[in-house]
């Protein structure tokens, strides 16, 4: 695997764009949701070739499915095609692209990355761009940062190493859990978390320690094809009615149609008037 690394103020969202969008076939991977969505702006402004697809938890499990069987065939016959996909994509999904970009992570993402990169070996070498946009995004909780932090000791252009480098990850994990624990008095989030308590600041405790990073998501139901709707609102409302039996059968049907929303942008929809009831997909009360 060859990787190649973009770095410095002038490298941006846009500027990756344009330069992905010279490729027939490319995978770009970002950190944020918000980041996929202005990458694909950019492609598609950039005059990509082929469709310009775009993956992210914004999309029901349904809606993903139908875009990666659409991607699986469009690299399967040799075609154009180009995707911006949040960190998802990383997570079991079989594709195989010759180019691969990578927006700045902790090594293991950029090697998850990597693994949809000539996955099935049919090129002498895949190419993986390891780049840092200066307008880019990155997940906000504390272990997150931690990781970042500790990876750009050990990973980069040289002098520093491949995130494939076994040598530089060993010193990457031995430096990433010191901080964790409290091992750098300087910085790291065991430090951070141990100041805190020590000046009795719980309030502020509860806030950085996140062990879960989506706890401020909530699901929402998303009516894609009107043949679906009167299956989803029976299921909802059999959810959401507490003198209503229903089983667990109730939430899985619920599960492909369901997307992912932080609480501030699903109650802003909710300000604004859009189609709902006010509560997340997951919650209500079911009698068994």
């Amino acid at each position: 695997m060859e990787y190649k690394w973009r770095t410095g103020q002038d490298v941006t969202l846009q500027s990756i764009a344009r330069e992905a969008a010279t490729h027939p076939q490319v995978l770009t991977v970002v950190g944020t949701t918000r980041d996929a969505a202005r990458f694909h702006r950019h492609l598609q402004t950039a005059s990509a070739q082929g469709p310009v697809l775009h993956l992210s938890t914004r999309m029901t499990g349904a809606h993903r499915r139908e875009v990666i069987a659409q991607i699986r065939e469009l690299l399967g016959r040799a075609e154009p095609v180009q995707v911006v996909s949040t960190s998802l994509i990383e997570a079991g999904v079989d594709v195989d692209f010759p180019r691969v970009y990578r927006a700045w992570a902790p090594p293991e993402s950029l090697q998850k990355a990597a693994g949809r990169c000539n996955r099935d070996g049919r090129l002498p070498s895949g190419t993986v761009i390891v780049f840092d946009p200066a307008d880019g995004g990155r997940p906000r909780s504390a272990e997150y940062r931690t990781a970042v932090q500790a990876g750009e000791q050990f990973f980069g252009p040289r002098p520093l190493a491949a995130p494939d480098d076994l040598d530089a990850l060993h010193h990457y994990y031995q430096r990433r859990y010191a901080y964790q624990q409290g091992g750098d008095p300087e910085a790291g989030l065991g430090a951070h978390i141990q100041k805190l308590r020590h000046a009795l600041d719980f309030p502020q405790v509860d806030r950085e320690f996140q062990m879960i990073e989506d706890q401020r998501n909530v699901p929402v139901v998303v009516i894609r094809d009107e043949r679906d709707r009167e299956q989803i609102e029976e299921a909802v409302a059999q959810l959401t009615d507490p003198l209503r039996p229903c089983g667990p059968e109730v939430l899985r049907s619920l599960q492909q149609h369901t997307a992912s929303l932080s609480k501030r942008e699903a109650d802003a929809a909710l300000g604004a008037g859009r189609p709902g009831d006010g509560r997340p997909a997951a919650q209500g009360a079911c009698r068994t």
